[in-house]
């Protein structure tokens, strides 16, 4: 089966993406890249940054697959720091993920703020997280009570963030490997925001099957906002 249309010009502007950086590229770049007009570029997308968003959404709905196959096989996967970890591991290996995450911040939060597929997919992710973050109490696999913490979200994002911004700000001699630095990540949110115990294994397996349901309707949610990949 053949690239449908807008598979090819996603394919394009990430590729370009890559090599020239967002402010560089042109809505016509990208048309001759994917050999199609400028018109059939505009016909699917009204502006650059709706096309560039949808790179980006794509990406992350790439992100979120391997994320379910690495919790449907490993309940372990689902605890948060373990979660965050493989998160990290995962951009970090993805060319196009992490130009869009450790890039220029203002552009990611443009894609995701002034665009409506990526404000589609906000909403997406803020429906996800109190059930997701509930979820992990409830079985005992999160310190905090979202229900009472209402800065937890933000306590754990501000946690997050800063190792993937981190990497556009480290200086050319800081030599450590990505593991190391997965690793890092993995420890601050266990140490931050986990139980100092155990979990418990039936627990963990009950709230693996929440967790992977609620990363299911994502996807969904996600790949129905997409352009088919074939025709």
């Amino acid at each position: 089966m053949s690239r449908s249309r807008e598979a090819r010009i996603l394919d394009a502007a990430g590729e370009l993406l890559l090599v020239y950086g967002y402010r560089r590229v042109t809505i016509d770049d990208v048309a001759r890249r994917a050999e199609v007009g400028k018109g059939t570029v505009y016909l699917h997308w009204s502006s650059k940054l709706e096309l560039f968003a949808t790179v980006m959404l794509r990406e992350v709905a790439r992100l979120v697959a391997d994320q379910l196959v690495a919790m449907r096989s490993d309940p372990t996967e689902i605890l948060l720091h373990r979660t965050m970890r493989r998160m990290f591991l995962l951009v970090m290996r993805r060319p196009l993920a992490r130009a869009f995450y450790t890039g220029d911040s203002e552009l990611l939060g443009a894609l995701i703020t002034d665009t409506k597929i990526g404000l589609r997919f906000a909403a997406q992710k803020s429906a996800m997280g109190a059930p997701y973050l509930t979820a992990l109490h409830e079985h005992g696999l999160l310190a905090d009570d979202p229900s009472v913490e209402s800065g937890l979200p933000y306590r754990l994002s501000g946690a997050t963030s800063g190792f993937f911004m981190l990497e556009r700000m480290l200086p050319a001699g800081v030599d450590v490997d990505l593991e190391t630095k997965a690793d890092g990540l993995a420890e601050v949110v266990r140490r931050s925001f986990e139980p100092a115990t155990e979990p418990d294994p039936d627990e963990l397996a009950a709230a693996a099957a929440a967790v992977v349901e609620l990363y299911e309707q994502l996807l969904a949610e996600l790949v129905a906002t997409l352009p088919q990949e074939d025709q």
